[in-house]
Formats: C-alpha cells, sequence, structure tokens
C-alpha cells in the first residue's frame, strides 16, 4: 500500500524530470540561435528549414519597418473624409490582436486589392490620405465587388500603400488608388 511519502517523492521525480526536460528544450533553444560558426552548419540548416515553418519567419511577421501596408478608407466626398474601412490586428476593436477577426478583414482587404488594376495606383508622397486629395481626384476609378463585411460601407473607397515614417510610429502615403465597390447582394 503506497504512503503519503511514497506519493511526495513520486511528485518530486516528476517535478525534476519536467524541470529536466524544460531545461533542454531551452538549451536546444537558445543553441539554435546561435550563429553558424558556433553551433556549426547542420545546426543552422535545421533552424533555416524550421523558420519556413514557424509563423514569427513568414513576411506578415518580418521587416516590418521595410514594407508596405495596404489600406482601405471610406472616402465620403461631400465632406471630404477619409474613414477606415480595415483595422489592424492590434486595434482595441480586435481585443488587441486577441480577436482573429483581423485577419478575416486582411483576406477581404487582399482579395479586393488584387482587382485593382496595376495601372489604377498613382504615386502619392504626403503623411495622410487628406494631403493626396489632387491625386485622388485625378486618379481613375475602378468598379470592384465589395468583399467586405456587410457593415461596411460600399461606394467611394480609397486604397493606400503605406511605409512606416523612419522610428516613428506613424506610416506614410506613397501610392493611391481609387474605386466605386459595389455591395454584393446579402
Amino acid at each position: 500500500m503506497p504512503t503519503e511519502m511514497d506519493a511526495g517523492a513520486r511528485a518530486a521525480k516528476g517535478m525534476a524530470f519536467t524541470g529536466a526536460a524544460l531545461g533542454m528544450i531551452f538549451l536546444a533553444a537558445t543553441a539554435a540561435q546561435l550563429p553558424a560558426d558556433v553551433v556549426g552548419h547542420r545546426v543552422s540548416a535545421q533552424r533555416d528549414t524550421l523558420r519556413l515553418f514557424w509563423p514569427q519567419g513568414m513576411q506578415l511577421f518580418t521587416d516590418a519597418a521595410g514594407r508596405e501596408f495596404i489600406v482601405a478608407y471610406h472616402h465620403d466626398e461631400p465632406t471630404g473624409t477619409f474613414v477606415p474601412i480595415t483595422r489592424t490586428a492590434g486595434d482595441r476593436d480586435h481585443l488587441r490582436g486577441l480577436d482573429r477577426g483581423s485577419y478575416a478583414d486582411l483576406v477581404r482587404l487582399l482579395a479586393t486589392v488584387d482587382e485593382l488594376p496595376a495601372g489604377h495606383w498613382q504615386d502619392c508622397a504626403a503623411a495622410t490620405v487628406s494631403d493626396c486629395a489632387a491625386a485622388i481626384t485625378s486618379a481613375p476609378r475602378a468598379r470592384l465587388n465589395s468583399y467586405f463585411s456587410p457593415e461596411v460601407p460600399c461606394g467611394p473607397t480609397v486604397f493606400t500603400a503605406e511605409r512606416p515614417d523612419g522610428d516613428r510610429p506613424a506610416r506614410r502615403v506613397v501610392r493611391v488608388a481609387v474605386a466605386d465597390l459595389q455591395c454584393a447582394p446579402r
């Protein structure tokens, strides 16, 4: 019949095993981050292969300072205002990244932008989309189907390609394209 001492000894052995396993995983993960001349080319090759499948190594998560971001704005032409259609994953509407709805918005945005003809993009180097008014009024308009959710307004829409502005958190507009989004039958 097992005693309390036996149960305590088994728990201690289990915790020791778990601690040793976690320690080995930590050492392996740390070694995999070292340069190839320290750990060898075999470990370096395994690390490079793993990075192909590890999400944080994918383009969505890397080189944010050098990437362009596509943003969609509903253009209220009478007032001249621009209301963002899509929000970033870290926006409070998406629970600071915990709600995966932002990924669906990203897919909808990219599906819509893929239909834009390349010639519809107009260069505009400005701090905000409002500063691109001249480029927006002279840009050709494409008629596109809206893939956005039903609560997103259809009609005049401006797509911008934006880049980070140096060390500041703000982004600068690089190009704009104008479209008339046709609401899908719902």
